[in-house]
């Protein structure tokens, strides 16, 4: 199945934000960023993205934060309410529609595939066979969150018992995901069940109906992997669901992500993590089908990727003196070569002696892991962590960046002006340099270290 999707998430900022986790022991939320302060951020990162079109995505916004009622999503966390609002869903409602101002579309982080003992609609996934199970019917707690006992969903019965619709539903009349277009459903990964049995392939008929019902409802569905399930998941000896099946089996079978298709290809937009993807097939498949950050470190040096955000709020916090710096620097030398080289075509890819990559994509372009570089017929644009190129399809907005510092000339084989004003990216807006002239298709720019440019055609 494959069909264009509401947003090209090859050519669109995409990105999470954690707002909360459960404190079940005393009834409240461990609250990280709460809507008003999400806007404060949202806001920030328009500046420094000069209005490109950006989606959010909300984590931790339902019951009392991240990994709390799945698969209810239909309570919002009253904790990230602001004063002046009745409840948390006043108040999330207040940030989707403030966020349109700053090019930001709000969506929300769900999940289809736990399912939580102290939900109140777990007697109905009981009764219906809608969990996972062990072969005497006992409900199996595969693993446990924020202290809870957690149960992975059954999608067969899941979907065929009507729950799914009842709860979707539920979930639509409390966030307005039509009006998003746009929904991340994490870790939709497959269990098979061992009462009643099934197989991964009547799992993955269900899972395929619940994103064609999705679909059908005008809504994206984005997730958190691209999903090759094989027989009771034999290759994955970490995992918690292959312990489950040992239980079970007196010898898993063996087997490699690579003999198992994408089976979500066409109907989940893009993953955060595109990992179990050989170099062929990020070749072959089209990141405006399927894309978003590699995990593979070696392919992430030449494809490129989508940044996360929640990583770098996470670990900087939301003071802008301090997250603005690193937030920079992923966004000009990760972000923005996966916008530019997502404007092409991927041709072909060859692996080098030491484990690097060199990729090649239409009109010239060329990438080399080994020293993290971008060329277009032989003129570099991007050598490690100095950077500069066009943020807008006309070329008419570039932005430059150096990590350690520089001094000197600039090609610039896409530009489409001759003259132009360099203005210093700031969390406040961008604050005016100098005027511009582009020279036998060059400039001279003066970076800091750290220092972020964009550069405007008159």
């Amino acid at each position: 199945m494959e069909g264009k999707f509401n947003y090209d998430y090859a050519r669109t900022m995409w990105m999470k934000m954690y707002l909360a986790t459960p404190d079940f022991p005393h009834g409240t939320s461990d609250v990280k960023i709460n809507f008003e302060q999400a806007l404060g951020i949202i806001k920030t990162v328009d500046a420094l993205t000069q209005g490109i079109t950006k989606i959010l995505y909300l984590v931790g916004w339902q019951g009392l934060g991240h990994d709390d009622c799945y698969p209810e999503m239909h309570k919002v966390n009253d904790f990230l309410k602001r004063d002046c609002d009745r409840d948390g869903r006043e108040g999330l409602l207040w940030l989707i529609a403030e966020a349109k101002k700053y090019h930001t579309v709000v969506s929300v982080h769900g999940n289809l595939a736990d399912e939580y003992g102290d939900n109140e609609s777990h007697a109905d996934f009981v009764r219906e066979n809608a969990i996972v199970k062990h072969p005497d019917g006992e409900s199996a707690v595969i693993e446990v969150f924020n202290g809870r006992n957690a149960y992975k969903v059954s999608y067969k019965q899941f979907w065929e018992s009507g729950l799914f619709k009842k709860y979707w539903e539920k979930f639509l009349e409390t966030v307005p995901v039509r009006e998003a277009g746009t929904v991340h459903l994490d870790n939709f990964c497959i269990a098979e069940n061992f009462y009643p049995r099934t197989t991964v392939e009547e799992q993955d008929a269900a899972r395929c109906a619940i994103l064609d019902y999705i679909r059908a409802e005008g809504i994206d569905v984005t997730s958190e992997y691209p999903y090759r399930e094989l027989l009771l998941r034999a290759d994955d000896p970490g995992h918690p669901i292959r312990r489950f099946y040992a239980q079970h089996v007196d010898e898993l079978p063996v087997g490699s992500w690579k003999d198992a298709p994408i089976r979500t290809l066409g109907r989940i937009a893009a993953t955060w993590w595109t990992s179990c993807m050989t170099p062929e097939e990020c070749v072959s498949i089209p990141p405006s089908l399927y894309g978003g950050h590699l995990t593979d470190s070696a392919l992430g040096a030449v494809f490129y990727g989508t940044m996360h955000g929640e990583d770098i709020w996470m670990s900087h916090g939301i003071r802008p003196e301090d997250w603005v710096p690193p937030f920079l620097r992923e966004f000009c030398t990760y972000q923005l070569p996966y916008l530019y080289l997502n404007r092409y075509a991927r041709t072909g890819i060859e692996k080098q002696a030491d484990g690097s990559y060199i990729a090649r994509f239409s009109d010239g372009i060329e990438t080399r892991g080994a020293d993290r570089s971008i060329r277009k017929n032989g003129i570099v644009v991007k050598q490690g962590g100095d950077v500069i190129l066009p943020l807008t399809d006309d070329n008419r907005t570039y932005i430059a960046y150096s990590a350690d510092g520089f001094s000197g000339r600039w090609n610039l084989p896409d530009a489409a002006f001759t003259s132009g004003t360099v203005w210093d990216i700031t969390a406040e807006g961008n604050r005016f340099l100098a005027p511009l002239m582009v020279e036998d298709g060059g400039i001279t720019l003066y970076l800091k270290p750290g220092e972020a440019v964009v550069i405007l055609a008159d």
